[in-house]
């Protein structure tokens, strides 16, 4: 019998370095870090813009983490003005609250929470185009995904804290997706009850997230092996989720839609009222976006009148987008019976984009870079598709990146990497923009100045954040000047703005220029009448120092009225009544004054002033010196009190307070007048001419 022999097995063929597939969390990894190094440099950031209408200037959020139960109760800028608003988003504004509280007030962990999402978000991006790009070349999904977390025109939304709404309403979108896809792909449940759970998430942030309801159908039709009937009937529930979410908002908001009326300053396209040319500036608005997912060159934080005029339907700039995206879309629909994954791309963008177009309904804001957030996640699936066809990227369904792909890159790779290094400086640049509001406001207003809104914002920051806290009277009035030049541009793009008026007045009121104040805020209260007391409290004071009594006293008592705590408006009223002639009215109103805030120099100063008035110089000296055992640094109250000693004929006195103001306070002209005056009197006349010159040298016609 023949021995039979036994072939050995075959050698297991150990896989050369280059055969290898790369680890994927390298992969996950590498984008998380790169999405947080891109934003790192905001960390430090001040709060910007709208900021403050959800956390710095809120007072629902700044109460902290006891607020939560009142924020999920309450339209979204509940706390920070009284108009009721069709806007619903308690998850990010609770984030703040918690921020708030544990942040002690200040930006940087809500700064570091935005960056942290972001990178984790670059993260889901790519696990869910590994899963839905599965039959394409696996460098595409990666591609893809560094296009989309390099993007700049991301910038808003990450370097401002208040488009937390934007970041989580796409990451919980994004995470329904990806547990939907575990669902078909598993076959467990409890994938479909997360799916359901994140996009309610994802509602709960921000109301546009509806548009997931398209994209899920979209997705399971593309991805998976799922007929017309299942892709319809697993939709169903996110419908469900989505009534209850509209129940929960209305019952709240006690509306749909919310009252907010859309004004001109917020969208260009309620400047005309011919819904063509509605329709045609629309289109034109997508083109600027299509513009900048290509070429992020000029960012702005506000696209609002005048930024993007009006066009009709000829323009070259409405025409030309119209005619792209109605090919994309015929394009798309044609191919999506073939679960063709550019038309998932190109629907995936449309669908997303479409809801903020402004040609279904007008928005509060012609444009806005945040409202690309999530389709340029669809525009980036699309390019590189085009691109991978371009550069005959193969197909490579069930593979993996091969170290060969990385060690031997193609053309596409030197073009993606170009273009995501490109997109990196352009970012972490502009996010040097988003530092603080004067050096956002400063750069924008240079890249949009016809933009009313960008001229109001940079004017009113420069006289609230600079002007208004400067000590030096030079500087101030060349602060005040700027802020002028800035505000005035903004009403004469839109002529009934009220804001606009309102803060110019407040700019020439700190000027001292008390007729251009009054015919400013005159402007401002014909748009909008005053009804809160610090608005009527500042005209009233334009109206008194304009000698405008009898509209002085009427604001000032009005303002009293609102808020009748607030010595400063007891302390103004009673200066205008006694300069009237009521001096009775007056004292009256400075001892209210006083019982609020018994120590108050103003008061004294202002009655010493009142005294003076009716030649009751010994009351009025009283008064002074009361003023000053209180504030010891009131130069006009030295030099007053001088004044009723030198009416007195006590001229040594005079000189002696005159002296002490103006050792208190140099640039006091008045001051140093009234000693040139003295040193003549009392025969002093070289003393007296130096004074004299000091006084011309210092701008005064004496």
């Amino acid at each position: 019998m023949q021995k039979r022999t036994t072939k050995p097995p075959a050698p297991v063929k150990t896989p050369t370095a280059e055969q290898k597939s790369v680890d994927k969390k390298w992969l996950y990894l590498f984008v998380a870090i790169l999405g947080f190094l891109l934003y790192a440099n905001t960390l430090n950031h001040d709060f910007t813009v709208d900021d403050g209408t959800v956390m710095a200037n809120n007072k629902i959020t700044k109460e902290g983490i006891s607020a939560i139960g009142k924020i999920f109760t309450s339209s979204y800028r509940a706390g920070f003005w009284e108009r009721k608003e069709g806007l619903y988003r308690p998850l990010s504004v609770a984030m703040f609250a918690v921020e708030w509280q544990l942040g002690g007030g200040k930006p940087f962990l809500g700064h570091l929470i935005n960056v942290l999402f972001y990178a984790l978000t670059g993260v889901i991006v790519l696990s869910v185009l590994n899963r839905l790009l599965s039959t394409l070349h696996p460098l595409i999904p990666l591609f893809a995904t560094l296009l989309f977390i390099t993007h700049p025109i991301h910038t808003e939304v990450v370097a401002n804290i208040k488009s937390r709404d934007e970041l989580m309403s796409f990451f919980f979108g994004l995470l329904s997706l990806r547990c939907l896809l575990y669902y078909f792909d598993k076959e467990k449940f409890h994938f479909f009850i997360l799916a359901n759970l994140c996009f309610f998430l994802s509602l709960l942030s921000k109301e546009s997230s509806v548009t997931w309801l398209g994209v899920f159908p979209l997705s399971i039709w593309c991805a998976t092996n799922a007929d017309l009937k299942k892709t319809i009937i697993t939709t169903v529930p996110f419908l469900v989720i989505f009534g209850i979410f509209m129940a929960i908002r209305t019952s709240i908001l006690g509306t749909v839609t919310g009252e907010t009326e859309i004004l001109l300053i917020n969208n260009s396209l309620v400047g005309t009222n011919d819904k063509t040319m509605q329709i045609a500036t629309a289109f034109s608005v997508l083109g600027k976006y299509l513009g900048l997912l290509f070429l992020p060159i000029t960012l702005i934080f506000d696209y609002s009148y005048n930024t993007i005029p009006n066009v009709p339907i000829s323009n070259i700039k409405a025409f030309l987008p119209l005619l792209i995206y109605v090919s994309l879309f015929i394009y798309a629909i044609k191919e999506l019976p073939k679960r063709n994954l550019l038309a998932y791309g190109i629907l995936f963008f449309l669908g997303t984009i479409g809801l903020l177009s402004n040609i279904f309904f007008l928005l509060e804001a012609t444009m806005a870079e945040r409202f690309v957030y999530t389709p340029s996640l669809g525009f980036c699936i699309a390019l590189m598709i085009v691109l991978a066809r371009v550069f005959k990227l193969n197909n490579g369904k069930n593979r993996e990146i091969k170290v060969t792909d990385i060690r031997k890159p193609g053309t596409l790779h030197f073009l993606v990497i170009a273009i995501c290094l490109i997109f990196s400086v352009r970012t972490m640049a502009r996010n040097t923009d988003w530092k603080d509001n004067l050096t956002l406001l400063a750069k924008d207003v240079q890249s949009a100045p016809e933009s009313a809104r960008i001229r109001y914002a940079y004017g009113s920051a420069i006289l609230v954040e600079q002007a208004l806290k400067e000590e030096n009277p030079a500087v101030k009035n060349n602060l005040l000047q700027k802020s002028i030049e800035q505000l005035q541009k903004g009403v004469s793009l839109i002529p009934n703005y009220n804001d606009a008026w309102y803060n110019l007045g407040m700019a020439y009121k700190e000027l001292d220029d008390s007729k251009n104040a009054v015919y400013s805020f005159d402007q401002a209260r014909s748009y909008k009448p005053f009804t809160d007391a610090s608005k009527l409290t500042n005209s009233g004071i334009a109206y008194g120092k304009n000698g405008q009594y009898d509209k002085a006293i009427a604001d000032l008592t009005r303002a009293a009225e609102l808020d009748n705590d607030n010595y400063e408006i007891y302390n103004n009223l009673g200066l205008y009544l006694g300069e009237s002639g009521n001096k009775q009215g007056s004292f009256e109103v400075f001892e209210k004054a006083l019982k609020l805030k018994p120590d108050f120099d103003k008061v004294y100063y202002n009655r010493g002033n009142i005294h003076a008035q009716y030649k009751e110089y010994g009351e009025a000296i009283v008064d002074y010196k009361k003023t000053l055992s209180i504030n010891a640094s009131f130069g006009d109250a030295y030099n007053n009190l001088g004044n009723c000693y030198a009416v007195l004929n006590q001229l040594d006195s005079a000189k002696i307070w005159f002296e002490k103001s103006v050792a208190i306070d140099p640039n006091n002209v008045k001051a140093i007048i009234n000693l040139s005056i003295i040193y003549r009197s009392l025969g002093d006349t070289v003393t007296a001419n130096q004074y004299l010159q000091k006084a011309r040298s210092m701008g005064a016609n004496f």
